[in-house]
């Protein structure tokens, strides 16, 4: 039949007749009972306990050592709370079954619950790209909310919710992802959806609680957190938001009560620097809530103080509310004196918002109050040449310069900038000076070294190279250029002592002996080269390239037979090699010659035939 299978399988049908009919079933039906198990395996989540145990156990019956099997001991540690062993077993179920969803989707859950939120988005994903479970989503929201993604969190949210529109735990979700984006009208309507499910929700009642205080509704604020105190006496959350919402009012009495409730003492206050040297200690302790109820107390019975502004500022930036934050510096800085840090800290929360307009406008304002602030010139130089606003960049990165020219991160920043607006004479200048503060700096090596390559200044483009191998030896991109100076140059000794590096550097690499091997072959070291060659052969029995070079340098040595085989086994390596056909073809007309003679001697009959036919065309022309 042809090819050995095919041979085998001929064999088999005509000799293994007893294979076909005593019942041996090829594995399809271990196959059938596995996909079944699975199936069963899939649908267990939502049953009974009971249900669940009886299912499992017909699972188990059916593919004990399955995808489906191992799920099921998953299933079973992790009901005993063993989640190590619940991991290894579900990991073993989808080594087993790559595309069994519920197995990722349990992996997720059991991160989840160890707060690996990373780990747990990456097994929800996987779960979702077989199987779109509207379960998934909720989970991943849940994920996403935590790792403070908002917007992922509402996307995935709102995924679920297409199939379970009535899940309390989605809409409050989607409530507190809008409360973080800052929406504060969605959030207070998607809170009260929540409410309306369940009118008792401690969470839902909370988050409207905060939201109506943010949005600056402080009376509907209390009167909300009141219905979670009422719906969990024992609860400190309530307590805490209520006695907030009472300094606000002013009512330090009934901060007082509710703060006492929450298991807090609050000193109503008497005096504002006494609340703020209360907010300092919890400043120094760690305790940001505490520290944000003292300063709003001192701020109570002082209002426009700007220093409790700033530190009320702090104390939220610490405890992560950066939209409060934001607001106290500003609320600080209008009321002018020493605005500088206030604007450089309001500038530098808008950009970790990402909302860079406003981060370049409070950098400006910093500057304009203190032109000496490094640091805000700096971030801005940064945000202009991310956003491709060169000549601003190199501006701001020169004025910073001035203020601390041994700074050779912002001196390479400056070089990278004046490279891309291709001002590469300002950029060579601004690397020599970087490299003359660091000479240890591998990137500033690098790119100096590129530049002067593209400006064909090869003698410098090579002294960089060789100091970027000097402090990492093994940086391929700087080999690679080295050798294309080398080959350009025509410098083949150091050529030939870079190539063996890179071989001793990586000898398990193929390529590094043939390339090796090539430079050998320029130079008639053929003995050399044959070496470099075969070693690549070893490492790569399919290295294609190699082989050719060897078969090649066999031809040169006279080795035609060992040329033969080399090359045939490069063809078969990658058929689509010119040189490895014309070489083959040239030694198939070196070992059987066509008969030359033969063809030469038709070619003379042919022409003495158009000799004499002529001659007699000629002689009876005359007769005639």
């Amino acid at each position: 039949m042809g090819t050995p299978i095919k041979r085998a399988i001929l064999r088999m049908l005509l000799l293994g007749t007893p294979l076909l009919t005593c019942g041996f079933d090829w594995g399809f039906a271990s196959r059938d009972k596995c996909d079944q198990a699975k199936e069963m395996a899939a649908a267990i989540a939502g049953e009974s306990s009971e249900a669940i145990t009886e299912k499992e156990t017909e699972i188990l019956a059916l593919c004990p050592e399955g995808a489906a099997g191992h799920f099921v001991a998953g299933s079973r540690f992790e009901r005993l709370g063993n989640r190590d062993k619940a991991l290894s077993e579900y990991r073993e179920s989808l080594a087993l079954d790559p595309t069994f969803s519920e197995a990722n989707a349990r992996l997720g859950r059991i991160q989840l619950q160890m707060g690996n939120l990373d780990e747990a988005a990456v097994e929800l994903t996987r779960a979702l790209s077989s199987k779109a479970d509207p379960s998934y989503h909720k989970i991943l929201g849940d994920i996403y909310r935590q790792k403070k993604l908002p917007s992922l969190a509402l996307y995935h949210y709102g995924e679920a919710e297409k199939s379970i529109s009535d899940d309390t735990g989605i809409i409050l979700g989607i409530a507190e992802a809008y409360r973080s984006l800052g929406q504060l009208d969605n959030a207070e309507q998607d809170y009260r959806r929540a409410l309306a499910l369940s009118p008792d929700n401690v969470p839902a009642l909370l988050g409207l609680g905060e939201t109506l205080k943010a949005a600056g509704k402080i009376d509907a604020a209390i009167t909300e957190t009141k219905k979670a105190a009422d719906a969990a006496p024992s609860g400190k959350e309530a307590h805490l938001l209520l006695a907030e919402l009472f300094v606000k009012k002013g009512d330090m009495k009934a901060a007082a009560e509710q703060s006492k409730l929450a298991g807090r003492e609050l000193v109503p206050v008497v005096d504002p620097q006494e609340q703020l040297k209360l907010g300092d200690e919890a400043m120094a302790a760690g305790d940001f809530a505490r520290a944000v109820a003292a300063y709003q107390s001192a701020l109570g019975a002082k209002p426009k103080w700007q220093d409790a502004l700033h530190k009320l500022g702090d104390a939220h930036a610490a405890a992560g509310n950066d939209d409060k934050a934001i607001e106290s510096y500003l609320d600080a800085a209008r009321l002018g004196g020493s605005t500088a840090e206030l604007r450089f800290k309001t500038g530098t929360l808008y950009e970790k918002k990402g909302l860079l307009d406003e981060a370049v406008v409070e950098y400006r304002k910093t500057l304009a109050a203190n032109s000496g602030n490094a640091e805000a010139r700096r971030r801005l130089a940064d945000i202009y040449a991310a956003r491709g606003s060169f000549p601003q960049a190199i501006e701001h990165y020169q004025e910073l310069l001035k203020l601390k020219g041994d700074d050779a991160p912002s001196r390479l920043k400056l070089a990278r900038v004046l490279v891309t607006t291709k001002n590469n004479k300002k950029a060579i200048e601004e690397y020599e000076q970087t490299l003359k503060i660091d000479g240890e700096n591998v990137e500033a090596h690098r790119e100096l070294a590129s530049i002067y390559r593209k400006e064909n200044q090869m003698e410098e483009a090579e002294k960089q190279y060789r100091e970027v191998l000097r402090l990492k030896k093994d940086d391929a991109e700087a080999r690679n250029a080295l050798t294309a100076i080398f080959v350009k140059n025509k410098n083949y000794n150091d050529l030939v002592a870079l190539l063996k590096e890179n071989v001793e550097l990586n000898p398990n690499d193929p390529n590094s002996h043939y390339k090796l091997g090539l430079v050998h072959e320029f130079q008639k070291n053929y003995e050399e080269a044959t070496t470099s060659y075969k070693q690549a052969v070893e490492l790569d029995g399919g290295h294609a390239k190699a082989l050719n070079a060897l078969g090649r340098l066999y031809m040169k040595m006279g080795r035609i037979n060992e040329a033969k085989e080399a090359l045939e086994s490069a063809k078969k390596a990658d058929p689509t090699l010119e040189e490895t056909s014309l070489l083959l073809n040239n030694i198939r007309d070196e070992l059987t010659p066509e008969p030359k003679k033969y063809k030469k001697s038709k070619k003379k009959i042919k022409k003495k035939s158009k000799k004499v036919k002529s001659k007699t065309s000629k002689k009876s022309k005359k007769k005639k």
